[in-house]
């Protein structure tokens, strides 16, 4: 009975290896991309050198592909991680500087002893590589809704409601790649990752003014330090056509592309 648990315990990874630090066996790997970058495949290493490796990423991309299956023990890890501007990439795809506009970045992730989840599904090793670059591991067993920042399902929501407003787009990738970099400015100056909030402040953006958050009452709106997830979504589907169109007469022209990805 004993020994059949001890197995149990380690096909599950819930085992601690020989030197007390926790050890994750036959677990997927996929990686979550909230940067406006294109990434190439992002590789992930233990200081034990076991290595997993993602697929492409586009900006914003991630959950759609999964690879299995590995063993990683520590709490150390490094993300070797390449990629650039999509709009820079494709501009130089066929010429001697495409390898001259992507960047090679190694980053190290400290990821402590975390409880295994219940339930059947397989277990998988999430990666989220957030707008500012930083990165977070996490355990889970679930196979979509874990992205914490919903850059891909608002480009889909907006392009399906707004598409005619949208002239200036010639397709939903055109849109997903400007969206992304609006979504590190969101998510820079204001920590927006909540799915209503990020929907208000995209519909802003791309069909009201640019510059709305300049506005006086959405500037309160976003800086208000007792904002909670979801009031500014809620705020903007509330406001009344008179109110946006006040802050269209006031702001730049919706949908600008010249985003700023610098802080």
């Amino acid at each position: 009975m004993r020994k059949g648990l001890i197995g149990l315990l380690v096909w599950l990874g819930l085992l601690a290896g020989c030197n007390g630090e926790p050890t994750y066996s036959g677990v997927s790997f996929v990686v979550y991309n909230y940067t406006p970058w294109n990434l190439e495949p992002v590789r992930l290493s233990d200081a034990s050198g076991n290595v997993a490796g993602s697929s492409t990423l586009p900006p914003g991309g991630g959950g759609g592909s999964i690879s299995c299956c590995y063993r990683f023990s520590g709490t150390e890890f490094k993300v070797k991680w390449s990629g650039g501007d999509p709009d820079l990439l494709r501009k130089h795809l066929f010429d001697d500087k495409f390898d001259e506009v992507k960047f090679k970045k190694e980053t190290s992730v400290h990821f402590p002893p975390a409880k295994i989840p219940g339930g059947e599904g397989s277990l998988m090793l999430e990666l989220h590589i957030y707008p500012d670059e930083h990165m977070e591991l996490a355990l889970s067993r679930k196979l979509s809704g874990n992205a914490r920042i919903p850059i891909s399902e608002t480009t889909r929501w907006l392009y399906k409601n707004y598409q005619d407003e949208l002239v200036a787009y010639e397709h939903v990738y055109q849109l997903r790649d400007v969206l992304s970099k609006v979504a590190k400015q969101a998510w820079m100056k204001y920590r927006i990752e909540d799915a209503a909030d990020m929907r208000g402040y995209m519909y802003l953006y791309f069909i009201v003014a640019s510059d709305f958050d300049k506005h006086a009452e959405m500037a309160g709106l976003l800086n208000n330090p007792a904002r909670k997830p979801g009031d500014f979504g809620r705020a903007v589907a509330a406001l009344s056509a008179d109110q946006k169109a006040g802050i269209r007469a006031s702001g730049k022209a919706p949908g600008e592309k010249n985003v700023q990805t610098d802080f």
